[in-house]
């Protein structure tokens, strides 16, 4: 039986540890516990449909960052990215239609960027990448490829393949710089990107 709800894993764990002092095999078992705890953490902050970071994973991998406290992870960059006209994906197609897209275009993103950046599924048809060591030219050269990439993607969805773009909003943030201000300044990057007639990539410089 394969459990993946945080709760459950925790309740096994306590279980086993119970048997595991009965039988004087304490050792075995806490090492059985750390691993449980350690499942369950990564569950809490992963999006189950994805398989990628949830909004909760990329506040915590943004939050160690944020500060430069690593010099390999200064500087700082954050790209937005929405999918561009999903809901009619959705009202066309219908939701099964518009969940293998997302798994589409979320598995091209997993396999886009390096180990060590931080790749969410914010919600909905919205991801995030976290890329640390990465100036605002950097980022954006990153954001177009990814942009380019997922225009030559297709998803069999309904009656054919979807075959759609994606805008991407791009920042660098100021050190220490809280996440909401961050968000909310890529999110201004990524609404011009749309007004600008989608599928495009548009960069701002830092706070106002």
């Amino acid at each position: 039986m394969f459990l993946s709800d945080p709760v459950e894993l925790l309740v096994v764990a306590v279980c086993a540890l119970g048997l595991g002092v009965l039988a004087g095999r304490t050792w075995g078992v806490r090492r059985l516990i750390r691993a449980a705890v350690n499942d369950a953490e990564v569950a809490a902050r992963t999006d189950p449909q994805t398989g990628l970071w949830n909004r909760q994973g990329f506040e915590d991998r943004y939050n160690d960052s944020r500060d430069g406290r690593r010099k390999s992870d200064w500087p700082v960059s954050v790209l937005f990215i929405d999918v561009d006209h999903f809901k009619v994906v959705n009202d066309t197609h219908g939701h099964p239609a518009g969940d293998l897209v997302i798994g589409g275009v979320a598995h091209l993103l997993a396999q886009g960027f390096r180990e060590r950046d931080t790749v969410a599924r914010m919600g909905g048809d919205e991801f995030a990448v976290l890329l640390t060591g990465a100036t605002l030219g950097d980022a954006t050269e990153v954001a177009e490829r990814t942009r380019s990439d997922v225009e030559l993607l297709r998803v069999p969805a309904g009656q054919g393949d979807w075959n759609g773009t994606v805008s991407i909003g791009v920042i660098e943030i100021e050190r220490g710089e809280e996440m909401s201000s961050a968000l909310e300044r890529v999110d201004r990057a990524l609404y011009a990107a749309k007004e600008a007639g989608r599928n495009r990539v548009e960069a701002v410089g830092g706070p106002v």
